[in-house]
């Protein structure tokens, strides 16, 4: 008996992250006693708006946060979520670089818990970085990230111990080095900017390397280690 109640919840796992499963099946899915599979019809893709909706106040955290994370979610229910009572809830979402920058910024400032509030001000650093670069023109390129790091070591801003502990979390959260930096608070971001413009230069040929490591040692609140 116990068999075949897995082998149904397993089943009903299955439809439930499957975007070709009929919106009348995701529906009846709704009921479902174990969250895993409520949590899995959360993250799909096909499940309907206003299922979604429903699925925003379950009652188990975990089907909560795939609601956030689900890529057609509303901000009516983005703006309710950001309020949930699950601190769980609230630092996932202080996590997405997607979350409206409004919702961001009141988790930054106004969520009662400091982990969520430092989580969605390193997450809008990221962001403000990103927009530094993209105003820019700066293009990521395969590779560079272990350049940008060879820099930031010769140029003593940072040491090859650090550097190293830096490109490992940039690896595990499959992000640029130069966000995992800004995140970790590494360096400031208008360090990271400069050596990132700095990198693009020194590659394009328009700018020595030597020129370049003397001008980050001589960048405001640069202390060569």
């Amino acid at each position: 008996m116990k068999d075949m109640i897995k082998m149904a919840v397993h089943e009903n796992y299955l439809k439930a992250g499957n975007p070709e499963t009929p919106v009348a099946e995701l529906r009846k899915l709704f009921s479902e006693r174990d969250h895993k599979v409520r949590r899995r019809l959360a993250e799909n893709p096909g499940t309907p708006d206003d299922l979604l909706s429903d699925l925003s106040a379950d009652q188990n955290p975990e089907v909560r946060i795939a609601v956030a994370e689900h890529p057609q979610v509303r901000r009516t229910i983005l703006e309710q979520l950001v309020a949930d009572e699950s601190v769980y809830v609230r630092f996932a979402l202080a996590g997405q670089y997607s979350l409206p920058l409004d919702l961001l910024e009141y988790l930054a400032n106004e969520d009662e818990n400091p982990y969520v509030c430092d989580h969605a001000s390193r997450t809008l650093e990221g962001l403000f970085l990103e927009k530094s670069l993209n105003e820019a023109g700066f293009v990521h390129v395969p590779g560079e990230t272990e350049k940008l790091g060879e820099l930031l070591v010769e140029s003593g801003v940072l040491s090859a111990d650090h550097v190293d502990e830096l490109l490992k979390i940039a690896r595990e959260r499959e992000i640029p080095l130069g966000r995992a930096i800004v995140q970790t608070r590494a360096l400031a971001r208008s360090i990271v900017v400069a050596a990132l413009k700095a990198q693009v230069k020194i590659r394009d040929g328009g700018f020595p390397r030597e020129q370049a490591i003397a001008e980050l040692k001589n960048l405001p609140g640069v202390r060569a280690v």
